[in-house]
């Protein structure tokens, strides 16, 4: 496959194929029009579903490099199969406002995102840019923006294209009917949001609202493409019965994240027949297993959530019985997700809906069992810190942290959180603290890594951590790692309840303790450095931050 370096020369054009994408998704991603004339005979088998995660021994994984742009290593990594049609027409040069995109550059851009990011999100099934160009310029403009997180040309690109792209979506989802193209648009915002949003000020929550109207409008929840009870006057719809299910599968599964990380109850999320048909592979296409192994675990969540938020309007809490009811019936599904042909993501995916039913224990029912409570406490902070290290092993195997959506990251803030409560808790005495320690700063590295641009969330989060961990190392808390302040924002009350108590720590120590050069004294370690260094306090302007900056505590250096 031509590297980056000769299609930016314009010395090798990436061709592409006609044939139906089901099929090219269990294609090895590359260049195969140019490497391939004739059609192989190895037939089609399900071991040849794209597994993420999971590398052919037909291709060698390109070696990892510490350049500031690192080879791609794609998230797919499959044998080639058969069916590879005549290349189609070369990309033609577009212009977004006073942006040209010359056709060589589409050609990269699209390749870059059907490499490295659609895998996560396998919802779109054209890989045309002409034609998806044609059909819907939004979705056209968002996969451009998508694969620009981290393949752009140009510096500034990334920024020009969130400030279109985002007028556009804002612009669309005011008119109906929404197209399934913009649908597919708005899926994939959701998937990998705008790099500068705020923690709370998130558009997402939005888009999957709009999403699920549109969605039930054009018929796509019933799976079927031109259904006559739903083409009607304006709203014809003309797509493939293939088209709708990876829609309405993608809509389940980034609605049910985004109302997971928020905090609300499900705002939609219909897991009907439709979805449980391709859960099951009951499809006369194929799926990759990865997207049914995501979709079955966000069915489940969604179950969690729907429990979680029943219990929780009734009481300030949850009862731990209630909790390990659904860890012992999850078991049973994680048995089957996680069999000898799983890959690394979906033991992650399956580890992920394992910590978010345990976050529950730290929202226990008043008069909880004070020993009770520390073991499951204890089995949750086990398991966020498994999901930090894997977190940092995909990472190095497959550049998982590089091209990751962002429910993944939230997801990791939660264990993060976690992490951090039973640090300042009296529940350190049971625990091994090299190895607490080492889980509070590997948190701050996945943050480091997931680093889109300057000042984006995971750029915030991570100079938090650092300043919580400094804190931390000179006031020891003994406090009980439960969350009652946000009983209400379901399993996400652990983040907003950590970030809270850290808010409060600051302001206890701001009225206890006078400034330096006010007859206070600076720690020797912390002695001629600038307490604002490298630090944006922007992150907890939703919890309305109102510290003095003198008295904040500096971070540690890099790590």
């Amino acid at each position: 496959m031509p590297d980056a370096e000769s299609m930016a020369s314009g010395g090798t054009r990436i061709k592409r194929n006609t044939a139906c994408t089901s099929c090219r998704d269990a294609k090895s991603v590359g260049d195969r029009s140019a490497q391939l004339s004739q059609p192989s005979s190895t037939p089609l088998r399900d071991v040849g579903i794209p597994r993420l995660g999971m590398p052919s021994p037909d291709i060698t994984r390109p070696s990892l490099s510490s350049n500031s742009n690192p080879p791609t290593v794609s998230a797919i990594q499959t044998p080639l199969t058969t069916f590879i049609d005549a290349a189609v027409e070369p990309s033609l040069p577009r212009a977004l406002g006073s942006q040209p995109f010359s056709g060589e550059d589409i050609d990269y851009y699209f390749q870059k995102y059907f490499e490295c990011f659609h895998p996560y999100m396998p919802v779109v099934r054209h890989r045309d840019p002409n034609k998806c160009y044609e059909s819907g310029s939004v979705l056209f403009w968002t996969i451009i923006m998508i694969a620009c997180r981290r393949y752009a040309r140009n510096s500034q690109l990334l920024s020009f294209l969130m400030e279109a792209v985002r007028k556009e979506l804002f612009s669309t989802i005011c008119s109906l009917p929404l197209s399934i193209h913009s649908i597919n648009a708005l899926i994939l915002v959701c998937t990998w949001v705008f790099p500068d949003i705020r923690f709370l000020n998130d558009p997402t929550s939005m888009f999957t609202g709009a999403t699920t109207n549109a969605a039930l409008l054009l018929g796509i929840h019933s799976g079927k493409g031109s259904h006559p009870e739903y083409s009607i006057g304006m709203f014809q719809n003309h797509f493939r019965d293939e088209e709708a299910h990876y829609t309405w599968a993608g809509y389940n599964i980034i609605t049910q994240r985004v109302s997971t990380y928020m905090g609300l109850p499900p705002t939609g999320g219909l897991f009907n027949q439709t979805v449980q048909n391709v859960i099951d592979g009951k499809t006369p296409f194929q799926v990759p297993s990865s997207f049914r192994v995501l979709l079955e675990c966000q069915k489940f969540a969604n179950r969690v959530s729907r429990t979680m938020a029943s219990c929780l309007e009734e009481t300030r809490g949850v009862s731990s019985h209630v909790v390990r009811h659904l860890e012992e019936e999850f078991d049973t599904i994680r048995g089957l997700i996680c069999s000898e042909r799983a890959d690394d993501l979906d033991r992650f995916n399956a580890l992920l809906v394992q910590l978010e039913i345990q976050t529950f224990y730290l929202l226990p029912l008043p008069g909880y069992n004070p020993e009770a409570l520390k073991r499951n406490v204890l089995r949750t902070y086990t398991t966020a810190q498994k999901v930090i290290s894997v977190a940092l092993e995909l990472e190095r195997s497959h550049r998982f942290l590089y091209h990751m959506p962002h429910f993944y990251f939230r997801s990791v803030l939660c264990a993060t959180c976690i992490i951090y409560k039973v640090l300042r808790s009296s529940y350190m005495d049971f625990l091994d603290l090299k190895q607490a320690e080492s889980a509070a700063l590997d948190s701050i590295k996945v943050c480091r890594q997931a680093v889109i641009q300057d000042g984006d969330l995971p750029t915030r989060l991570g100079n938090l951590l650092e300043s919580m961990w400094a804190f931390s190392q000179l006031h020891k808390s003994h406090e009980e790692p439960i969350s009652a302040t946000f009983s209400h924002r379901l399993g996400a009350s652990v983040t907003f309840d950590c970030l809270k108590r850290w808010k409060q720590d600051m302001d206890m120590r701001s009225k206890s303790q006078p400034p330096p050069g006010e007859g206070g004294e600076t720690p020797a370690i912390f002695a001629g450095t600038d307490p604002l260094a490298s630090i944006d306090w922007s992150f907890m302007d939703d919890f309305d931050w109102t510290i003095e900056p003198s008295l904040l505590v500096p971070p540690l250096g890099p790590t």
